[in-house]
Formats: structure tokens, C-alpha cells, sequence
């Protein structure tokens, strides 16, 4: 690493705006141009980071390209600006801090920063894929910018990338007159992420980075990507190791599910379309139009029992298909109180109440011979108090115990390591809610004194090990520090790093290990729970506040 030293200065600031890259074709700043396979691209500098931000990586899926697998970008010698995010899928401003303002099918783009101090040859490249339920999220999002992440950690090079979402990413057209020649359309999604990696793979070493050494890493639907992409034949040639945050394997549903059924029988309701001719007639804002009047009431994800994925992600994990990928994973202790507490602001009353709706409901269709194994788990629940029973089944059937699984898997192939985050934030409503430690992975210090998540709870011992861990595991496949020893995780030895606080962050065996095993034998029921968790009891709950 250099020694050259420069005072820790935020990066992530929030300017939105509408610009896009141009073309350059008079002088430029060759200082900051690098030549990659489909132009060379200029970024620029801000307190020695540099970032290169609105790089394509295929071609835009416009046109005869809707709904079809990504081309790769062709080759080029143009010169181009690399100031400003691309445009963001539709469905990126479903988040606030979203620096892009622009969105359209014409998406796929990628961002790139490096610590212009740092001479380290050949860096570790760490890729990120954002979250938001496969229907919403940038690359420009405020809290996925790599510059302070690469400021404080400065071997590292960090990546993110946009990516088709909800049914221009993952739709199901099987059923549709023409829909043959659009196989791959439940998984495009994925069929994007695994394109940037390509482009990452063939340019990164322009960079600095090395192409022979990238960790994906992702959050919640990105979580969930980064646990599929291993077992895809056209992405996992392309990185080595993977850190999944809440999300896993049991993202991703059958296609002939009601949620993907739904969708395709809205769109053609909706719009009068018979065909994919029609479908592919549609404009841009007709199509955008039906997606937010009736498709967009349905859950999106990757489908499974199609081209792209032939089984469920857990049975090619089972065949050895990632056996070469090592893998990091993990939870927060209270997942599922972002969406309950945050989003709508629910009292823990509220919550506990939306919980007990939410599972009451569900329950009931449970086979007879499984209801056994849910009053197991209401008998050794962390939790006696009704409404956080709840909870917290919701918390293990949606998110760690399917992590766990895939850990458990994956084992038996490669090295696998375990966290499981309940350093709560501030405010007691929320807890340890998803997506807590954003704002430590991504060095974000001022952003978290105003997060809803974490407020006054931003100790600078949790953002030293969370960077350290992070990164280490990046660099070379080993998490532990000096001051933390973080053991391998394996289905015999199943050993958790709990990071619960300033001074407790240690190892824990056999976490909530009766849970566990209760709500084991339950995951062929996730995608029913996901039917059940959804804003509907939401309407209830408030209006009785009046």
C-alpha cells in the first residue's frame, strides 16, 4: 500500500441529477483515461479517490433486445466521458437517494472507484449488487458508493452495477404465442449481473484490479444474487469468493409459481396483447404504464425450472456446480422489523400485531404433518412474548435458516463463514433491522447519525472490523484480523461470528441452534411466507389508530 496518508474525508455526497455521459472528441485528461474493450473511458478524482461511473457493459436491452439475454458491448476506440451514473433500471427511484434521476430500459451500466494513493499492483476487486427486492435500487444510490470504502481501505478496488429489475429482468413468457424464443426472460437479471462480471473480468486489470481475484458481494435481492450467480455457468467462471447479506438461495421461486404466472397473465389483461409481436410493439411508457397499474403487485425474483436455471440454486449447490467458490454469509437478528417498522413506521405493538396476521394467516395451510415442527419452534423460540414469536419465525424461515442451509451445502465443497449481526440500531422499533450494516460496510459515518436503522449506534470498532473482515475475506479468503478470529463455518462445526456490539464480537457454536432445526424442515415454504408478509395488513393497523 502507499504510505502517502490523506485525512478520512466523506465521499458520499447527495447530488442528484439528470446528466448523462458524452462522447469526447477533442483533448481530454489522459491522466485519468483508461482503454477498455469498448472505448476508453475518463474519470475523475475527488480526494484521491478516482471513479469511472456510467460504463456499459452490454448493449442496451432495447428494441429487438427487450426481454432478451444481454449482448455484450462491441468493440470500440471512442473516447467517453465517465462522470456520471448511468440511467438506472425502471423501478430505481424507488429508493431516495438515487443520485440518477434518469431511468430506462437502456440500464446496464457499471461504476468503478480506486484510491489514486494506493500503487498496490494486481488489487482484489470486490463487485457489489444491490438489494431491493429485484424490483427497485441503483448503482447511484448514495448508500452503495465505493469511495469511502476504497478511501479507507485503499488495496481495494470496488464495483456496482445497475441491472434489469421486476418484469424487464425476471418474467416468464412461456405461455405467451412466440414466447419460445424468449427463454431466458426469467433470469435476465441475473444474465446482467453475470455480463458485468465478464466486462469486469476482461477490463478490471486496466484498472489495477485483478481479474483472477473478485468477490461479489451483495445485500437482501442482492444477497440473493450473489448466492445464484455461483451455480450459473455464465457467471462463475468470472469471481472466486461471495459475501451474501441476507439473502440466499431461497430467493429465487418456481416458474410456474403464482407470483410469475400472475404477472404474465396482468401484463397481457392489462395491455390487450395476445402475442410477444404485441408485446414487443409496446412503447417504452406503455409498457412502464402496465408494469405500475397491475404488474408490479406481484413479487419478482429469478425463476427456476428454466433455461437458466434448470433446478432450485439449493440442488445445483447440492451437485458441486460452485464447489470451487468459497462463500461468506450471513443475517441480522431482526430482518424483518424494516419492513413492518421502517417503511411504515409501526409501533412494536403495530409490528407484532402485522406479525401475528402475517404467520396466523399462513399457518394454517400447512400440511398436518409439518404443523409439528412450527410448534417446536414456538416451544424453543428465543422469544415468549406473542407477536415476536412471530416475528421471528418470519426473521429464520425468510432469511437465516435458508443462508444456513446453503452454508450447510456449500461446506462440504469449499470454505464457508457465518456472521450473524445483532447490533441493534438506536432505535428500539427497529433493532438489528435488514439492511443495519450498510452504512459499516460501505464506511458511511455521517449518513448513519440520520439513518432510520442505525442513528447514534455507529461505533468506530464495528466500522474497523466490519471494513477489515470484509475486505480480508476479499483479499484472500480469510475474514479474521488481528483482534478477531473468525473460524470456518460447516454443517458438523457450526460456528457463527455474533457481532453484537463494541467489545462483543466473538464466536458463538451452534447459534439458535433448536431454531434451527425446527424451521429446517419448513423452507419448502418460504415462497408461501411471501404470499403472507406483504403491505396488506398494513392499511388495517393504521386506519385503527384513528
Amino acid at each position: 500500500m502507499s504510505d502517502k496518508k490523506r485525512e478520512f474525508k466523506d465521499l458520499a455526497i447527495f447530488e442528484p441529477y439528470e446528466y448523462l455521459n458524452s462522447e469526447i472528441t477533442g483533448d481530454y485528461d489522459k491522466s485519468h483515461a483508461v482503454k477498455c474493450v469498448n472505448g476508453t473511458f475518463v474519470g475523475t478524482e475527488n480526494h484521491g479517490v478516482t471513479s469511472w461511473l456510467g460504463i456499459p457493459y452490454a448493449k442496451p436491452p432495447v428494441g429487438e433486445r427487450r426481454f432478451k439475454a444481454p449482448e455484450y458491448v462491441e468493440a470500440s476506440d471512442r473516447v467517453f466521458e465517465a462522470r456520471y451514473y448511468g440511467k438506472g433500471a425502471f423501478g430505481s427511484l424507488g429508493y431516495e437517494d438515487c443520485i440518477q434521476k434518469l431511468m430506462s430500459e437502456d440500464c446496464l451500466y457499471l461504476n468503478i472507484w480506486v484510491n489514486a494513493d494506493d500503487k498496490t499492483e494486481k488489487k482484489p476487486v470486490m463487485v457489489w449488487i444491490h438489494g431491493g427486492a429485484y424490483v427497485v435500487g441503483s448503482g447511484s444510490q448514495i448508500s452503495y458508493t465505493g469511495a469511502n470504502l476504497v478511501q479507507a481501505q485503499s488495496d481495494i478496488i470496488m464495483v456496482n452495477i445497475n441491472y434489469r429489475l421486476n418484469m424487464y429482468g425476471f418474467m416468464d413468457f412461456s405461455s405467451v404465442p412466440g414466447g419460445e424464443n424468449f427463454k431466458t426472460a426469467p433470469c435476465n437479471g441475473l444474465l446482467d449481473q453475470a455480463m458485468a462480471l465478464r466486462w469486469v473480468h476482461e477490463n478490471i486489470a486496466a484498472f489495477g484490479g485483478d481479474p483472477d481475484n473478485v468477490t461479489i458481494f451483495g445485500q437482501s435481492a442482492g444477497g440473493g444474487s450473489v448466492s445464484i450467480l455461483p451455480v450459473m455457468k455464465e457467471a462463475n467462471q468470472y469471481f472466486q469468493k461471495v459475501i451474501a447479506q441476507s439473502g440466499s438461495t431461497g430467493l429465487a421461486f418456481p416458474v410456474n409459481c403464482e407470483s410469475a404466472q400472475g404477472k404474465t397473465k396482468a401484463l397481457l389483461e392489462y395491455t390487450g396483447c395476445k402475442t410477444m409481436d404485441d408485446i414487443m410493439a409496446l412503447t417504452e411508457e406503455e409498457l412502464q404504464k402496465a408494469y405500475v397499474d397491475a404488474v408490479g403487485k406481484f413479487t419478482s425474483c429469478p425463476y427456476y425450472g428454466t433455461e437458466v436455471l434448470p433446478e432450485a440454486p439449493i440442488e445445483l449447490y447440492r451437485k458441486g456446480y460452485a464447489k470451487h467458490i468459497s462463500i461468506m454469509a450471513g443475517s441480522t437478528a431482526d430482518e424483518a422489523r424494516l419492513f413492518m417498522g421502517e417503511g411504515a413506521m409501526l409501533s412494536m405493538e403495530e409490528q407484532k400485531l402485522f406479525a401475528q396476521r402475517a404467520v396466523g394467516d399462513a399457518v394454517p395451510y400447512l400440511k398436518e404433518e409439518d404443523k409439528k415442527y412450527y410448534e417446536e419452534f414456538q416451544r424453543v423460540c428465543r422469544f415468549h412474548e406473542p407477536g415476536l414469536i412471530e416475528t421471528e419465525f418470519i426473521d429464520e424461515l425468510m432469511f437465516r435458516i435458508p443462508m444456513l442451509q446453503q452454508l450447510d451445502v456449500q461446506s462440504a465443497f469449499n470454505k464457508t463463514f457465518c456472521y450473524y449481526w445483532s447490533y441493534p440500531g438506536s432505535n428500539p422499533d427497529i433493532g438489528a433491522a435488514h439492511s443495519v450494516e450498510l452504512i459499516f460496510v460501505f464506511n458511511l459515518r455521517d449518513i448513519g447519525t440520520s439513518s432510520a436503522f442505525n442513528g447514534t449506534n455507529i461505533s468506530d470498532e464495528i466500522y474497523t472490523a466490519v471494513l477489515q473482515t470484509w475486505t480480508n475475506f476479499a483479499r484472500c479468503g480469510n475474514p479474521s484480523t488481528d483482534r478477531i478470529e473468525w473460524k470456518a463455518y460447516s454443517a458438523d462445526e457450526q460456528n457463527v461470528l455474533d457481532i453484537a456490539g463494541p467489545g462483543d464480537i466473538r464466536i458463538k457454536k451452534d447459534l439458535l441452534a433448536d431454531q434451527y432445526k425446527a424451521v429446517l424442515p419448513l423452507l419448502g415454504y418460504y415462497q408461501f411466507m411471501d404470499k403472507y408478509f406483504t403491505p396488506c395488513y398494513l392499511t388495517d393497523i393504521i386506519a385503527a389508530r384513528k
